[in-house]
């Protein structure tokens, strides 16, 4: 076999490594979802040494996002609220302007309650779904000389954990 030809090879087969890492990685983090609700876990070699930790976040709590709809009825009101200091001649929000009638509009929304009825001239409020936590795992600094030591005690088999041997892919 040619240089060229081995060269072509071994980076079909590091292609091939990759996608098999993507899917055992996609695999092996639904396993952890499915085991721990929340919190973090440490990893350890056979002989002790920490390889890394996996974390799941606490849920987030979805925000409500302002929309405004009609620039000028909103301009209009947030000056009314806030004087003609919150924009500028060109009839913009400034940088506080704008935090302020937020922080405005955040509070309408709560105190009417409910997303049926909010109803201010030039302003919408919409709240994105609640985003699921993603399980993450952190490696030690030194994690692949880790597991190359446990791969060559025989702790660790790549091939079960890339699943070649079982014929999954």
């Amino acid at each position: 076999m040619t240089d060229l030809n081995t060269t072509v090879r071994n980076l079909a087969a590091i292609a091939a490594a990759k996608k098999l890492l993507a899917e055992a990685e996609t695999r092996e983090k639904a396993a952890l979802s499915s085991l721990v609700v929340r919190g973090t876990n440490y990893a350890y070699t056979d002989t002790g040494e920490e390889l890394g930790y996996a974390t799941v976040p606490k849920p987030s709590k979805p925000k409500p996002t302002i929309v405004i709809t009609d620039e000028a009825q909103a301009y209009a009101l947030a000056v009314d609220l806030f004087g003609e200091d919150v924009v500028e001649q060109r009839i913009e929000l400034t940088e506080q302007g704008r935090k302020s009638f937020e922080a405005y509009i955040l509070e309408a929304h709560e105190q009417a309650g409910s997303e049926d009825y909010f109803d201010l001239p030039g302003v919408a409020v919409s709240m994105p779904p609640a985003k699921d936590p993603a399980p993450r795992f952190t490696p030690a600094k030194n994690v692949v000389e880790l597991v190359r030591g446990m791969a060559e005690r025989g702790a660790l088999n790549l091939s079960e954990v890339l699943a070649l041997e079982g014929g999954e892919s």
